[in-house]
């Protein structure tokens, strides 16, 4: 039996209801802290249950296994608000790009823990999509749609369809091709010579430095 797979349904365990949020929040504390300990292959199902004092039984009733759990601990690292409406493009894309900069940066060592392992793990990486890119691509959806009924693109921009992936895949790709993590000022200098560029024609102010 593997740590991906759900054991039989333990019927006592089954009927008892879900874990309150408060439980929930250390519950992914152990998990995130045991992924930066030992990496997402060598993370167990057994470690994350000795260490937040939760049954086996009852973390697979309620996230399946370790991909979807690993994923979803991770969503739960937000900057602040995340849906955001300053009024016009390119504030919604730069508030966006440094909510998750700030997020990068800080947890860098989480992003490493699981980046080489969402490449070789079709199982995590479905639950990463269904967790947290698709939801994050419904908000980047909307963040699009109201600057195209503002008049800021033009609907039929091919771009549209394109630019949501960029921010959160310079997260993976950056510290792979540079050897260096995203921050604040990498993406919003990213969201001015790339993104609104390819959305409008026009780039943003131009960046201090890129360093970061």
């Amino acid at each position: 039996m593997t740590d991906h797979l759900a054991p039989p349904a333990d019927q006592s365990e089954s009927s008892r209801s879900r874990l309150t949020a408060e439980r929930e929040a250390e519950l992914f504390t152990a998990v995130l802290d045991l992924l930066v300990e030992t990496g997402y292959e060598a993370l167990t199902m057994d470690a994350v249950s000795h260490r937040a004092h939760v049954s086996k039984a009852t973390i697979y009733r309620q996230w399946g296994g370790k991909p979807r759990l690993v994923a979803t601990a991770l969503r739960q690292l937000k900057s602040g608000e995340d849906d955001f409406d300053t009024g016009s493009l390119r504030g919604d894309l730069v508030a966006l790009a440094r909510a998750v900069g700030s997020v990068a940066e800080t947890n860098s060592h989480l992003v490493a823990a699981v980046g080489h392992a969402v490449t070789v793990d079709p199982e995590l990486a479905l639950a990463m999509r269904e967790c947290m890119l698709e939801p994050n691509n419904e908000k980047f959806g909307a963040l699009l749609a109201r600057a195209v009924e503002r008049g800021e693109i033009r609907a039929d921009n091919p771009a549209l369809g394109h630019v949501p992936v960029l921010l959160l895949s310079a997260m993976l790709s950056r510290p792979i091709l540079e050897g260096r993590t995203v921050d604040e000022a990498y993406l919003v200098g990213l969201v001015d010579a790339v993104v609104l560029p390819a959305l409008t024609g026009h780039a943003g102010p131009p960046t201090p430095s890129l360093e970061g």
